[in-house]
């Protein structure tokens, strides 16, 4: 085995100068990652710290919304329950005046009915001279099927005395395809009224009470006023069934 010399130069400084050279770039790159690391934290910081700046004034600004939003869905409330309660007051006074009108009309009604009853009594030149009748009507009666009837007869012109005679009532209509006519007092329920008698010097009603026959269709109801021996003329009217049921005038 050779064996061989290596010749080296002494240099003694040389590793104390290596190991002061590597600690020296050891800290300047210390320095600068820190340096570094120190912007780059101090740049997110400022990021983070505008970011949260900026969620602070949105959600002022969300919170301002909110309210005002709350502030409109009150008064918007409010008025709906303004405009609902003037509906509602709108509707009661409505009702209030259609049920006034009504009954106005009604009284309206009632007032010409009994002017044209005065007038027809009082009023010689728009009347008929003599007892006469002023109404007939014809109504259900308060009994399963029964009817009642109201008879109202006036004496127009002459008021000096009263007038005194009978009324005959006559049912016509049609049975077993044939046309019949029933006296009153096989269909009256009252037996007063089978033989109804007037003595009146201006006015006088009658009423009571009737039953159909079973299959008899009613088309007609003829009066007979016949006045007792003082030369005034009998007088007969014939009223439609139609017409005058259910309230119906002559």
């Amino acid at each position: 085995m050779k064996h061989r010399i290596v010749i080296t130069r002494h240099r003694p400084w040389l590793k104390p100068a290596l190991i002061g050279g590597g600690s020296f770039a050891l800290a300047v790159a210390a320095w600068a990652l820190y340096a570094y690391t120190r912007a780059a934290t101090v740049s997110d910081f400022e990021r983070a710290q505008l970011e949260v700046e900026q969620l602070r004034e949105e959600r002022r600004a969300l919170t301002r919304d909110l309210r005002a939003a709350r502030e409109e869905i009150k008064r918007l409330e409010e008025q709906a329950v303004y405009v609902r309660r003037s509906q509602e007051i709108d509707g009661e006074a409505c009702n209030a005046v259609r049920e006034s009108l009504t009954q106005l009309q009604a009284e309206a009604s009632d007032l010409r009915e009994q002017l044209a009853f005065y007038r027809g009594i009082v009023a010689p030149e728009q009347s008929r001279a003599g007892v006469r009748v002023y109404e007939f009507k014809l109504a259900p009666g308060a009994a399963a099927g029964g009817i009642h009837y109201e008879l109202v007869l006036i004496q127009s012109v002459r008021h000096d005395k009263r007038v005194a005679g009978r009324i005959e009532l006559e049912l016509v209509g049609q049975q077993d395809g044939a046309e019949t006519r029933l006296p009153w007092a096989k269909i009256t329920s009252d037996d007063g009224a089978a033989n109804l008698v007037f003595s009146l010097k201006y006015f006088e009603e009658f009423a009571g009470d009737i039953r159909l026959p079973p299959g008899f269709q009613p088309t007609r109801v003829v009066v007979t006023l016949i006045p007792d021996g003082n030369g005034m003329p009998r007088v007969e009217e014939s009223f439609d069934w139609v017409r005058v049921f259910n309230g119906g005038g002559t």
